[in-house]
C-alpha cells in the first residue's frame, strides 16, 4: 500500500501495476486466491494500484538469457517485460533451498510455476543460486526495496518466525540491496550463492566496503536470525527418511514439507496408531534395506532414483509396502506442499 501510494504521488506513471506468481504455499501458483488471501491485493488497491495483475492468467514471452551459465531459456509473463519501470518489493526472509530470499531469489515470480512447467522445478536443485543469477539477467529491476519492517527467521519460507526489524532497504543495485540485506541479518554476502554468483559475475556489487550505505549503519540495526535447517533426517520416530545420495533439491524440499507437517500439531503418536510408519526415499540410497518398508506408507521422491544402482532395492521396498506414492520431477519443488497434504489425508484416514 505504503510503496504504490508513494509512486502514484511522487513519478509521473501514468500507470501502477502490482503483479506477481506465487511458486508454493496455499495455493500452488495461483496468484489470484494468493493475492486474495495474503491481503496484497487490497493493500494494492488501497494505495491506489491502477490494476492488480495475476500473472499466471497472462502470456508468456520466450526469452534467450545472453550470458547466463546454467539457464539460458526461460518463458517470462509478458506483462512483466512490457513494463517501463520495474519496481521489485521482496520481504526480508530465510529460505530452506537459498538460506535467504530477497531481491534476487524474488525474481522466481517472473517465470511460470514448477508444476507441471518445468522452469520453477528446474531453478531449484543444487544450482539455485547460479540459476537466480542468471535470471536476473533477464531484465534488472529498476528499484529493489526489501521489506524489512518483519522479518522472517528460522525455517523460512513457509514455517519461520517472524522478527521484528523495523527497517525499509532500498536502491537501484538489486545485488547492492541484497548484500546489505542479508548482513543486517547477520549473513555474509558471500555465503549467499545467488548474491555470490551475481556479484561475481559484475550484476552488481558484492563488496561492502564498495556500497554506500545511507541511513543507520548495517552494525546498528544487525540482528542475527536463526539459521534454516534443510535436514529431514530424524524429525520423527516412526518416520524415516533414506536420502543418502540426494541433492538439495528434494532434500530441503522434504524437510519443507515436514516441517508444515510438524506446524499442524500432528499428535505423532496417535497418527503412527491410526496411519502406521512412513518412509520417504529419494535418490541412491546404496545401504537401503527393502526390509523396512514392509506395511509402511512410502514415499518416494524425484526422477533420479531410478538412475542408481539401488533402483531395484527402492522397487522391492515399494513392492512389500502398504501404500505407496511416487512425486516425479527433478527436484519436484511440488512436494514442498503436496507431501504434506499427502500426510495430513494419511492422518485423516483418507
Amino acid at each position: 500500500e505504503a510503496v504504490v501510494s508513494y509512486v502514484k504521488k511522487n513519478s509521473k506513471a501514468g500507470k501502477v501495476v502490482v503483479g506477481d506468481n506465487p511458486s508454493l504455499g496455499m495455493h500452488v501458483g495461483r496468484a489470484k486466491p494468493a493475492f486474495k488471501d495474503s491481503k496484497m491485493e487490497e493493500a494494492a488497491k488501497l494505495g491506489g494500484a491502477d490494476e492488480v495483475i495475476y500473472f499466471d492468467e497472462h502470456d508468456v514471452v520466450a526469452v534467450e538469457i545472453e550470458g547466463a551459465k546454467l539457464f539460458k531459456h526461460a518463458t517470462v509473463f509478458k506483462p512483466f517485460m512490457d513494463a517501463d519501470v520495474v519496481i521489485n518489493l521482496p520481504k526480508m526472509k530465510v529460505h530452506l533451498a537459498g538460506t535467504v530470499t530477497l531481491g534476487l531469489k524474488n525474481w522466481n515470480g517472473i517465470i511460470p510455476n514448477c508444476h507441471p512447467n518445468d522452469q520453477q522445478q528446474g531453478a531449484h536443485r543444487i544450482e539455485l543460486g547460479q540459476k537466480m543469477a542468471d535470471m536476473y539477467r533477464i531484465r534488472h529491476a529498476d528499484l529493489t526495496i526489501v521489506d524489512s519492517v518483519i522479518g522472517m527467521e528460522g525455517q523460512g519460507p513457509h514455517a519461520g518466525s517472524p522478527i521484528e526489524m523495523n527497517l525499509m532497504i532500498a536502491g537501484t543495485d538489486t545485488v547492492a540491496v541484497d548484500s546489505v540485506a542479508c548482513s543486517i541479518m547477520g549473513f555474509e554476502p558471500m555465503e549467499i550463492p545467488a548474491i555470490r554468483c551475481a556479484g561475481t559475475e559484475g550484476q552488481g556489487e558484492i563488496d561492502l566496503a564498495k556500497i554506500d550505505v545511507v541511513g543507520n549503519s548495517i552494525e546498528s540495526v544487525m540482528k542475527h536470525f536463526k539459521r534454516p535447517g534443510g535436514d529431514p533426517i530424524g524429525m520423527y520416530a516412526g518416520l524415516t527418511c533414506v536420502m543418502q545420495q540426494t541433492c538439495p533439491g528434494c532434500f530441503v524440499n522434504v524437510r519443507g514439507a515436514l516441517d508444515s507437517f510438524a506446524l499442524s500439531g500432528i499428535d505423532m503418536n496417535k497418527f503412527l496408531e491410526k496411519s502406521g510408519e512412513v518412509v520417504v526415499i529419494a535418490g541412491g540410497v546404496p545401504d537401503f534395506d527393502p526390509q523396512i518398508c514392509v506395511d509402511k506408507n512410502v514415499f518416494i521422491c524425484g526422477d533420479c532414483w531410478e538412475l542408481f544402482p539401488s533402483v531395484d532395492k527402492v522397487k522391492e521396498g515399494a513392492a512389500l509396502a502398504k501404500s505407496v506414492t511416487y512425486y516425479p520431477g527433478c527436484a519436484p519443488v511440488y512436494i514442498f506442499a503436496q507431501l504434506n497434504a499427502d500426510l495430513q489425508k494419511l492422518a485423516a484416514g483418507k
